[in-house]
């Protein structure tokens, strides 16, 4: 069994590279992805922990984009080594956004009559990498709400009093900086891209020709239907059909380690469709 989706305490997760490489241990997978967003410092813990405990680490990163004003998130696989500075720098641009955006979540929320501190922010994130789902779970502790998916659903989530909307790079900018540092890209859960059937068609044609390498078709929020759609999508414009659980730990409880869509596993064949790709990609380059 694999995961190449998941998250740990470098950006939103509750999990550290540790924990989330032994839990997969426990549970028997045999490779996941650390796909943190906007950071692959927790890579050398989490490639460590995986050569110690025999779980194969494929070393990634998630990004936010956008492409014709639709915004989207991208995996990349297989990061050859260190990321290219360019990308490195990027990186580092989005997180300082990703805080001050951060900041002004609670500046609303304190507006509205539910004050947090950075206190509160450092005990639910366990003084990792702040993001929403943390800032939820400080309203929580406060009494402000009864649950995470309340905090998001009355006002975290898109269009709600707290939200602020986040820097997002091009899609083509993304795609050459992932290239760039030797890796894989994939189009994260496109099934809840908000955008309709001919609109993602257009977004993976675009992508594809641009050196999208994958899809991710397996995915908990995904139906039947939807990997269906998918996976014609991955035919159609000759990608590598892939999944993951998009696991954060306690913070995202409904994403289990290691489900994909209709609570099923992910089939193990779109890691070894994947390194193939990867694995040709290399051979091209040498």
């Amino acid at each position: 069994m694999i995961d190449l989706h998941t998250h740990t305490t470098f950006s939103d997760g509750s999990q550290t590279p540790t924990q989330l490489v032994e839990e997969a241990a426990a549970i028997g997978l045999t490779a996941i992805a650390v796909t943190d967003h906007d950071t692959v410092d927790g890579l050398p813990e989490a490639l460590a922990a995986g050569e110690r405990l025999g779980v194969e680490v494929i070393p990634g990163v998630e990004i936010n984009l956008e492409h014709d004003r639709v915004t989207m998130d991208m995996l990349g696989y297989f990061l050859a080594g260190a990321p290219t500075e360019e990308l490195q720098q990027e990186l580092a641009e989005l997180r300082v956004y990703r805080a001050e955006r951060n900041l002004r979540m609670v500046e609303r929320l304190a507006e509205l009559g539910f004050p947090l501190d950075t206190a509160d922010l450092a005990a639910a994130a366990e003084n990792g990498a702040v993001g929403r789902p943390h800032i939820g779970e400080a309203m929580v502790r406060r009494g402000y709400v009864s649950s995470i998916s309340e905090a998001f659903e009355l006002y975290l989530r898109r269009g709600a009093p707290a939200w602020v909307d986040r820097r997002r790079l091009a899609l083509g900018r993304a795609l050459k900086l992932l290239r760039a540092s030797g890796a894989l890209p994939v189009l994260a859960h496109p099934g809840i891209i908000r955008t309709d059937a001919a609109g993602l068609n257009h977004i993976v044609r675009d992508a594809a020709r641009a050196g999208l390498a994958g899809i991710e078709c397996y995915y908990p929020l995904h139906d039947a239907e939807t990997v269906t759609r998918c996976l014609g999508l991955a035919q159609k414009y000759a990608l590598v059909p892939t999944g993951g659980s998009d696991s954060h730990g306690t913070v995202k409880p409904k994403a289990r380690l290691g489900v994909g869509s209709l609570d099923q596993p992910i089939p193990d064949e779109v890691l070894a469709d994947l390194r193939c790709v990867a694995e040709d990609r290399l051979r091209r380059l040498g």
